[in-house]
């Protein structure tokens, strides 16, 4: 992973989640739980979309 940002909640059940970007230059979202992350995460952002022009997030 590239980058990988702790945010608060963002699906709802109040618990913070994690945001990556991959070196394909996917966007990953991946659910906290109050233990810990399992899986490989939601894919939001391709890794064939327009965000490997982008430079930043935020």
């Amino acid at each position: 992973m590239l980058l990988l940002h702790g945010t608060p909640d963002a699906n709802g059940d109040r618990v913070p989640d994690i945001w990556t970007t991959r070196s394909d230059g996917s966007i990953r979202f991946y659910s906290g739980s109050r233990t810990a992350l399992s899986g490989a995460g939601t894919v939001i952002v391709g890794p064939t979309s327009h965000w490997k022009t982008r430079i930043a997030i935020g």
